[in-house]
């Protein structure tokens, strides 16, 4: 599958995945959660993608996830808040610990995008 459609499919199924917080359901923690929809990403792309899909995952992943807090940023009072602080430093570190955060989504998303490529790979040369 082309690239484009790897990263449209793999947003989207990120988005429904974070937005719709299944995992709270079944009460994980949501740094778990966003774990796990990392890993079910990344394989999913790392099935779909033709060429180079570890790149596909961490942009899909990177992609939907920015998406998704600022969706947060913009509609949970408590990150209202701490956006209309008055010091500058503590806004610094809600914006880093989101692109940390972030970071290591796309690490861990690229990770199982890896195994799944590799395992289809190996799949089918024989």
């Amino acid at each position: 599958m082309k690239i484009e459609k790897a990263l449209v499919i793999g947003t989207i199924v990120g988005l429904t995945l974070t937005l719709f917080s299944i995992f709270v359901l079944v009460n994980f923690d949501w740094m778990y959660g966003g774990a796990i929809s990392a890993i079910i990403v990344g394989m999913l792309i790392g099935r779909l993608a033709d060429t180079n899909p570890v790149r596909c995952a961490i942009l899909s992943i990177f992609t939907y996830n920015l998406v998704f807090w600022a969706i947060f940023a913009l509609f949970d009072s408590d990150a209202k808040i701490v956006l209309g602080f008055e010091n500058k430093a503590v806004i610094g570190v809600f914006i880093g610990f989101i692109l940390s955060l972030i970071g290591i989504y796309s690490i861990i998303g690229s990770l199982g995008a890896f195994v799944a490529c590799k395992t289809s790979y190996c799949r089918s040369d024989h």
